[in-house]
Parts: C-alpha cells; sequence; structure tokens
C-alpha cells in the first residue's frame, strides 16, 4: 500500500509530465535487497543505468553496496563529480579519447573497466602514464546475450593473461551479465537459462585458476535473477531496477508463483487534458514521458482497476477506463506506473521523491547523453 496520491498539495505544484518516486518504496526496495545480499553473503554493486540518482547512488552504498555500475563512461563521470565511488563501467570503453577519460578518472576515483578484445586494452595502456595508479580490469564474457563480451574460452584466456601480466592493470575477474534472462516468465525457464548462462563463466574461471590466475570478483546477475545468481558462480550483483519496478518486472513470477519482492516506486504524473471522447481521456504523457519498450503501464494510482493506458503521440496517452467508471475530469492528476523504468528515467531531467509526509525532494538525473562537458575537471 503506498502513500502516493496524485492530488497531494505538494503535487499540484510540479508541471506535468513528471517523474515521481515513492520514498517509502524506494527505500524498503534498496533494503530488501541489500539484505537478502548480505543473508548469502554476496556482494551488491547496483546499476546507476537503472535511476542516474547520486541521492540512490549514495542511499544503495549507505545501505552495504561495494560500488556503483556504470553502462557508460558518462555516467561513471558524473557520479564520481559527486563523490560516488567503487565504480565499475560494464560496457567497453572504446577509443584513443575514452581511454584517456578513463585514465583521467581513475586517477582522482579508483575505477574498474570491461575489456573484450584485445585492441581495447592497448588502447588503454598508451592512455596510462607514468605514476598512474593501476587500472581494475574485468574480461567481459558473453554468456549468451550476443552483445558483447569474449565469445571463445581461448578468447578469454588469452585477454584475462594479458591483463594480469602487465603491472598498469590489477586484474580482478570477469563480468558475464545476463540481461536477455532477467525478463523470462516462466520460472522454470529462467531457472534453465541461468544455469546456462553461468556455463562460459565457470568453464573460463578453471580456466585460469589451473594457471593460478584468480578470479576474485565475477561480476553479472539483474533484478529477474538475482535470487538463483546469489548460489554462484558470481560473487557480486549487478542489479539494477528492483529500486524501481516497472510493467515488465510486474509480470515475472518466482517460483512459487509469487511477484518479485520489489514494490513499485516510479511513476509518472500526468493531467487529464481532454474528455471529449465517450470511451477514454487523454493526458499529457506521451512518448516523450514514457518509454516505449516494453508492455504498457500496467497500475496506475487514481484511476481504478482495469485502467487501460496506450500511447496517443509525443506529447499525449489515452487513459480507457473499465465500464462504468466515471470519467475524471478535466485536470485531474493521475500517476501512472513505469514502463521499462531505465529508459524512461533517461527521458527526465530529475525526479520528485515524496516521502510519507507528502513533502516533496527534487532529485536531478545525471549522464543523460548529449549533457555538455563530459570529461571530469
Amino acid at each position: 500500500m503506498t502513500h502516493l496520491r496524485p492530488d497531494l498539495p505538494a503535487l499540484d505544484r510540479i508541471d506535468t509530465p513528471a517523474l515521481i518516486v515513492d520514498a517509502v518504496a524506494l527505500h524498503s526496495n534498496i533494503e530488501r535487497m541489500a539484505q537478502a545480499a548480505a543473508a548469502r553473503k554476496v556482494a551488491l554493486r547496483p546499476h546507476a543505468k537503472t535511476h542516474k540518482s547520486p541521492a540512490i547512488a549514495r542511499r544503495q552504498l549507505a545501505a552495504g553496496a561495494v560500488g556503483i555500475c556504470c553502462a557508460t563512461l558518462l555516467e561513471a563521470e558524473a557520479m564520481a563529480r559527486e563523490g560516488i565511488t567503487g565504480l565499475l563501467v560494464t560496457s567497453p570503453v572504446v577509443g584513443r579519447d575514452r581511454a584517456a577519460r578513463v585514465a583521467a578518472l581513475n586517477r582522482v576515483s579508483p575505477l574498474t573497466v570491461v575489456v573484450d578484445h584485445r585492441d581495447q586494452l592497448d588502447s588503454l595502456k598508451t592512455a596510462i602514464v607514468a605514476g598512474d595508479p593501476t587500472l581494475g580490469v574485468l574480461i567481459d564474457v558473453d554468456v549468451g546475450q550476443g552483445r558483447t563480451g569474449v565469445t571463445t574460452l581461448q578468447d578469454g584466456h588469452a585477454l584475462a593473461r594479458a591483463a594480469a601480466a602487465d603491472p598498469r592493470f590489477a586484474f580482478r575477474g570477469l563480468q558475464g551479465y545476463a540481461g536477455h534472462v532477467q525478463h523470462i516468465l516462466d520460472p522454470m525457464e529462467r531457472r534453465a537459462a541461468v544455469r546456462a548462462a553461468a556455463g562460459p563463466v565457470r568453464l573460463l574461471v578453471a580456466a585460469l585458476a589451473a594457471e593460478g590466475i584468480g578470479c576474485p570478483v565475477i561480476s553479472g546477475s539483474g533484478t529477474g535473477t538475482h535470487a538463483l545468481d546469489m548460489a554462484g558462480p558470481f560473487t557480486e550483483l549487478q542489479v539494477g531496477s528492483y529500486v524501481f519496478m516497472d510493467a515488465d518486472y510486474a509480470r515475472v513470477r518466482q517460483e512459487d508463483g509469487k511477484p518479485l519482492p520489489f514494490a513499485p516506486a516510479l511513476y509518472v504524473l500526468a493531467t487529464v487534458v481532454s474528455t471529449n471522447r465517450e470511451d477514454r481521456v487523454t493526458v499529457d504523457a506521451g512518448t516523450k514521458a514514457l518509454a516505449v519498450n516494453g508492455p504498457t503501464p500496467s497500475y496506475f494510482i487514481g484511476l481504478p482497476a482495469g485502467t487501460r493506458y496506450a500511447f496517443s503521440g509525443d506529447e499525449h496517452g489515452a487513459i480507457t477506463l473499465p465500464p462504468g467508471s466515471p470519467r475524471p475530469a478535466l485536470g485531474t492528476r493521475v500517476l501512472i506506473g513505469a514502463t521499462h523504468c531505465d529508459p524512461t528515467v533517461n527521458l527526465h531531467a530529475g525526479y520528485f521523491a515524496v516521502d510519507p509526509m507528502g513533502a516533496v525532494t527534487a532529485l536531478p538525473i545525471v549522464g543523460r547523453y548529449g549533457a555538455m562537458g563530459t570529461a571530469l575537471s
């Protein structure tokens, strides 16, 4: 049960569409994941790509996270400027300019990056100068997603050996992120997919161990498979969406049939701007306010159960209510549950977090594409 209501007086002063966070649900989600990981003695390195918020990252660190994952170098630079530490850039960094930025960032905030090709390692070598701190490195392993990562045991082995032998690097282990597994709806199919995804990681760990090369960090997992991945081989979890949840994760069930143990915390506040059609009303939240990938919103606050949303252009959405339900009047405020939370966040410049007393705190969103001045200074 949420304390959020679209008619809270503090929300009246917020122009719509706007991104709203249930501060109670957010705190509960952060604590619940931290407690689960601690109980299984697995580290958490949550993903900033979900929230892009230094304030939320600080809460995750305070709850026990060992650091924060960043999908892009831009995110890592933005987080470091706000004092967030223990950063891991989870996408390979390509190009001399970006390698130089990695080296610059590592001088002021210890950093770990992933590589999946020898050329990436060579570019980073060139950027590191005498007197620089060592740069943390993980080998990115393709575990079935077909996106990034080494695709053969031989390539992974050679790349890990090269990183471990170079004094400019601190070889820390492997990354194996199975993003393609997180949203599998059938619990047993998801379990089988988790087992298959872990296979290449286990093989490479064993091959390196045979040469005396340890992998103290094996990073991966996600919200949809966190409970399964705590059994290994992962030493740390790159969970992200658990802080907010969304329409897609609302469909995912655990093996006991229950939903994932996290509450919806992210909504878009919208205003009813047209009521002329008998079968629907129109709100001012369309594709510029809610991500279009994934299912449409499945939960609302201020509207009856059975309400449906459909995109109706850049600035508008169509709200269809169950038969017999009274239509909201012009100007009515509604809260629409997030579609895919990560790209929904990326559409906005900031959040408004609402606490149980109805007080609102503005939280900026950082590290979005197009930000001027990308280098840390």
